[in-house]
């Protein structure tokens, strides 16, 4: 627009070259020198002008000058003074001393201000302000012109140009103004058309689309020159897209493409088309117009295209396709310009859609270039996002963490910034900065709490405030989430960290509720998580006194996880059966723990309460396995004498006449007392005689007997005399010692094994009576007793 008008300025200037018509002093009856010095002057000036020849014509204007100086100078008041001053400056201005003649002309306008001649000055010197673009000092000027101007057709060209000059300047409503005195002059029909176009730009500009649209259309359908016509076409479909009437805006455009006379527009239409399409999501026809069509501009508008065609293909997922427009736009443009911007900003998108694995060179690349002069502009930091999460993709956190720090939130788009706060509050976390971590996680809770990814920063943030020491903080988002409307995964999440950070803490009291809490409210816990919540409660109620409560929820855990709690689980539940001295329960836990190689971490206590329980229980092999483990043979007095007393009788039940020997002689080593000594003895002969040792086990019951011990120490040594007594064949001497168990004790164990004993030896010494009698008090006094197996 503006280089065309100033074309026409100067057309017009050279029109207004010409003089107006002169009309000199009638100097036909009186001598006038004065008069004749102009004319001469006035008849040199016409000659240069009408002269072909340049060195003519400057010589012509030149002479010209010096005459009308000459005159001015001797007769500055006459008559004909106001019209020499216009052929001077012109003389002048046509000889190439523009300054001078500028001079001339604004001592016309000063000295004479009004008329046709000041009119013509003023043209001139507004033509020369319009094509050095000083539209301020043009606009004055041109409107003198139109206001001093002797010919009507001339007044609409003077307040036509001074419109556009104030269009230029941005001054709106006086160029709208000085528009509207075109449009309402008579003799206006020339620049007419020219100024309805322009306000309809002018309307468009000021958002009054409605009104435009109507100025444009009235063009359309005038009788007008057909290039305005197709401008105003052109500008018509334009201004019906922002309207959103995609109807008019395919009318209009088809105008300009088939109409002859505008084909100057067709580039353009068919560009605002692409538009239009693009604007209304139909992307696959923006890339078919320009796939279809011949045309192709240079520079910024085929830049324009390419970019509408890259877009198209990005918004269509083919960003490989797009790819190559978008470099065609940066090769058509500037570097620098907008177009390019955008363009190598696209060209990031496409590789961040493709792979990020070359992405943060591209980056760099784009802000090398951009960064500097555009440090504001969104894109740039939308860009340095995209590197970051690149970053992040490649576990490159402290670089990414680094980067994330440099993105101003308030420089990225309304769109962007969500994803930015929740990305890098992420990033911080993962890379230890939890103070940063914090402050963008806040800022996305607070500002966007209708997100989808809410709960998830909750979550995290939580994360953060436990990270930096700030458990309250954590607790209450932890809470948070465990809120009814919160999905399950977050619930899950709520309820099982926040334990974990009690129980880290040492509060066993909330750390229970909270793990009960993720048993209660989250359906379809993995296995492992259902684990670690019953064994931490079994852990809680375990060490709060609550044992008994603990069984339950320590046995879940060890089902479900045995390879992770199958210790941990068995250990505490053995030390709270044997709080609630639970025998039976405890025993298995005890054999559980010799099979899983854990019992060392036992407590003796409870191994020699259970190996006592089992002794008394008859249950002499349990006895003897879980007193085992307390007994220490390589330091005997640091095991419990009882310890040594009971193994040695268990390992004698359970036939272990070996191993019931050695513990006897550990008995021995460290008993003093003479009745618990000779118990020992008695069970060293025992073990003795199961071994084969006789004369070893009569020297052992024969000490015993020396300590004169009593009741059932003193039955089971004669008992093991009868036995050895019987070996050696002396049946009368076996018969007497277990008279005296069965006539004088009544031990309940050892009476009933004597009368067995005495009645075997009357049935070997024939005594068929003395047998008879005494299984008859046998059966009468233990019917159910039973000899044990061998």
């Amino acid at each position: 627009m503006h280089r065309f008008l100033a074309i026409f300025v100067v057309a017009c200037g050279t029109l207004y070259a010409q003089a107006p018509r002169a009309e000199p002093v009638d100097s036909g009856l009186v001598a006038d020198a004065a008069n004749d010095l102009f004319t001469r002057g006035k008849n040199l000036y016409d000659a240069a002008q009408a002269s072909t020849a340049a060195d003519n014509r400057q010589a012509g204007f030149e002479r010209a000058a010096s005459i009308l100086t000459g005159y001015l100078n001797e007769f500055p008041n006459h008559p004909n003074a106001e019209m020499a001053w216009w052929y001077l400056g012109n003389s002048y201005y046509q000889g190439g001393q523009v300054d001078d003649g500028k001079r001339c002309f604004h001592t016309l306008l000063n000295r004479y201000g009004k008329g046709k001649w000041a009119a013509a000055a003023a043209y001139t010197l507004a033509a020369d302000h319009y094509n050095k673009t000083e539209y301020d000092l043009a606009a004055p000027l041109f409107e003198r012109f139109a206001d001093n101007t002797g010919k009507p057709e001339d007044r609409p060209r003077g307040h036509y140009f001074a419109a556009t000059c104030y269009r230029m300047l941005g001054q709106d409503h006086d160029a709208i103004s000085t528009y509207q005195k075109v449009l309402d002059d008579p003799a206006g029909s020339l620049f007419a058309p020219q100024a309805k176009l322009a306000l309809g730009h002018l309307a468009a500009k000021a958002g009054k689309l409605a009104d435009a649209l109507a100025i444009y259309q009235q063009i359309i359908a005038s009788p007008y020159q057909i290039k305005l016509r197709g401008e105003a076409a052109l500008h018509a479909a334009l201004t019906a897209t922002k309207l959103e009437q995609p109807e008019l805006t395919e009318k209009y455009l088809t105008i300009v493409m088939t109409t002859p006379g505008m084909e100057a527009f067709r580039l353009d239409a068919q560009t605002a088309l692409m538009a239009s399409h693009f604007a209304s999501k139909d992307y696959a026809k923006v890339i078919g117009l320009w796939r279809e069509s011949p045309l192709k501009a240079e520079g910024e508008k085929e830049a324009t295209r390419q970019m509408l065609v890259a877009r198209a293909y990005l918004r269509l997922q083919k960003p490989s396709d797009a790819l190559s427009h978008f470099r065609e736009v940066e090769h058509l443009v500037d570097a620098q310009h907008d177009l390019a911007f955008q363009a190598s900003y696209y060209r990031l998108l496409c590789f961040f859609q493709i792979e990020g694995h070359h992405l943060p060179d591209q980056v760099d690349a784009f802000l090398e270039l951009y960064q500097k002069k555009r440090a504001d502009d969104p894109r740039i930091h939308t860009a340095m996002m995209m590197k970051a999460e690149a970053l992040v993709a490649d576990k490159k956190l402290p670089a990414a963490a680094k980067l994330y720090s440099e993105i101003n939130a308030a420089r990225v788009s309304d769109k962007n910034r969500p994803g930015l706060l929740y990305q890098r509050g992420w990033c911080l976390a993962d890379a230890g900065e939890a103070q940063g971590a914090i402050r963008s996680l806040s800022e996305f809770i607070s500002k966007y709490p209708g997100d989808v990814r809410l709960h998830s920063a909750i979550a995290k943030r939580a994360s953060a405030y436990a990270a930096s020491a700030e458990p309250a903080k954590a607790l209450r988002d932890y809470d948070r989430l465990t809120a009814a409307s919160t999905p399950a995964e977050f619930t899950s999440f709520g309820w099982l960290e926040s334990a974990r950070m009690r129980r880290s803490e040492g509060n066993l009291a909330d750390m229970i509720v909270r793990y009960k809490g993720l048993l209660d409210n989250v359906k379809g816990l993995s296995p492992k998580l259902q684990a670690e919540a019953n064994y931490w409660i079994g852990q809680g109620l375990a060490k709060t006194n609550a044992a008994k409560e603990a069984v339950d929820y320590l046995e879940k855990a060890r089902d479900l996880r045995p390879d992770t709690y199958a210790k941990h689980a068995g250990l505490l539940l053995t030390l709270g059966y044997f709080a609630a001295q639970d025998f039976t329960h405890l025993a298995g836990e005890l054999d559980l723990a010799i099979a899983g190689k854990y019992d060392a971490d036992i407590p003796e206590q409870v191994l020699q309460w259970a190996g006592m329980q089992a002794y008394n229980a008859d249950d002499f092999a349990a006895a003897a396995r879980f007193l085992s483990l307390v007994a220490n043979p390589q330091e005997p007095r640091e095991t419990p004498k009882e310890v040594w007393r009971y193994l040695a009788k268990a390992h004698l039940e359970t036939g272990d006449a070996a191993g019931a020997l050695s513990a006897a002689a550990n008995v021995l080593n460290v008993e003093d007392n003479p009745g618990w000594k000779a118990d020992g003895l008695l069970d060293r002969g025992r073990a003795l005689l199961a071994l084969k040792r006789p004369a070893d086990a009569r020297s052992a019951t024969d000490e015993a007997l020396a300590l004169l011990p009593q009741g059932r120490t003193k039955a089971g040594l004669l008992i093991l005399s009868g036995d050895l007594k019987g070996l050696e064949k002396d049946l009368g001497g076996a018969a007497a010692e277990y008279t005296i168990v069965v006539e004088f004790h009544d031990d309940k164990d050892l009476k009933p094994l004597a009368l067995s004993k005495l009645i075997a030896i009357l049935n070997e010494q024939k005594d068929s009576a003395g047998a008879e009698k005494y299984r008859h008090q046998l059966q009468t006094e233990f019917p159910n007793w039973k000899a044990a197996k061998p």
